[in-house]
């Protein structure tokens, strides 16, 4: 039996190296001054936003959840005081940070699924994006705090074989290993062709299995392997397969973020700001959630593909307090 091990810091998939985030705790960490700070910025006369930014936008996830929670104990409710003080696209991203990321990533999810329509493309990054960890922690808080469940919602605003693979990914069933075992890989990418391409139809719980189960240096082996056995690239066939539907988007977007996570959030970002108008809700999650583990890593790979920085169309797409908030997170 021919088993390959390869270790996933020396693959060059879905990392390269070590993911460098552009927020750090803040150290010294006192809530109680930050709490205070908050309050002075938003009671009497006037708000100071860049005495708002200068506590939100300096402290990780988990601080500002111990500041919120500080300053409600203290001060009354931080996110109704935000909410009546500010206004816009500055109001809705200081509320978002508020949360603890968890809370965040919650109703985020519940954000794409709730307004009109379904954000498709932004639901299936999401999901595949969390460790199995953050998705249990996920399926709890979202229970608990909509009163159902987050599959109950996922079943709710999809259908066939894109909620299926969803819900299998909501699950956390993926291996989070970073090895590989080249004859499995050999295994799925024939699995995947007499599925596939070799059949009228498309076997989908075959495709569902093997892109919401393997870990992500698996599937980009699968991709590399496939191309050269078969002369076409995974891509063209998901596509193919499933064209004009949700799961072949989602399964493009599983293949790009196994190749190249940087890569694949470059581009998330380039097209929350890319032509007329500003996906700002994208802009917003994509900051909040990239910032504290691997936007480090995004903007080399934004100024490599766009030959721009990031931080240039950003600024160059906001105003005011919101731009100098992104900024601050992104910098």
């Amino acid at each position: 039996m021919k088993t390959l091990f390869i270790c996933l810091v020396l693959f060059s998939g879905i990392v390269l190296g070590q993911d460098l985030p552009t927020l750090f705790p803040a150290n010294p960490f006192d809530p109680n001054n930050d709490a205070a700070r908050l309050f002075d910025a938003i009671d009497g006369w006037g708000t100071d936003e860049d005495k708002i930014i200068s506590v939100l936008c300096y402290r990780t996830a988990s601080q500002r959840d111990v500041i919120t929670t500080t300053y409600n104990n203290q001060h009354g409710n931080l996110a109704n005081d935000l909410q009546s003080d500010l206004t816009g696209n500055f109001k809705t991203l200081t509320i978002m940070l508020t949360h603890g990321m968890i809370k965040f990533l919650s109703i985020e999810l519940h954000e794409t699924m709730a307004r009109p329509g379904t954000d498709e493309k932004s639901l299936t990054e999401i999901i595949m994006s969390r460790s199995n960890q953050e998705l249990s922690e996920i399926r709890t808080f979202f229970l608990d705090y909509y009163g159902h469940s987050l599959v109950s919602e996922i079943e709710g605003d999809t259908s066939g074989a894109y909620q299926q693979l969803l819900i299998q990914m909501a699950e956390g069933l993926r291996d989070e290993s970073t090895f590989l075992n080249m004859t499995a890989v050999e295994k799925d990418v024939d699995d995947l062709y007499e599925g596939g391409p070799a059949i009228e139809g498309t076997n989908e719980d075959l495709y569902i299995d093997v892109f919401s189960l393997r870990n992500y240096v698996h599937v980009d082996e699968v991709a590399v392997l496939y191309e050269e056995k078969y002369g076409t690239s995974l891509t063209t066939v998901v596509t193919t397969e499933f064209e004009g539907r949700d799961m072949g988007n989602a399964l493009v977007s599983i293949l790009q973020y196994s190749r190249d996570k940087a890569k694949y959030f470059a581009s998330r970002f380039h097209e929350s700001i890319a032509g007329v108008g500003t996906e700002d809700r994208d802009l917003m999650r994509l900051t909040i959630s990239r910032c504290e583990t691997d936007l480090g890593n995004i903007k080399t790979a934004y100024q490599n593909i766009y030959s721009v920085s990031l931080s240039s169309d950003v600024s160059d797409d906001t105003s005011g307090s919101y731009r100098s908030a992104l900024l601050a997170l992104i910098d």
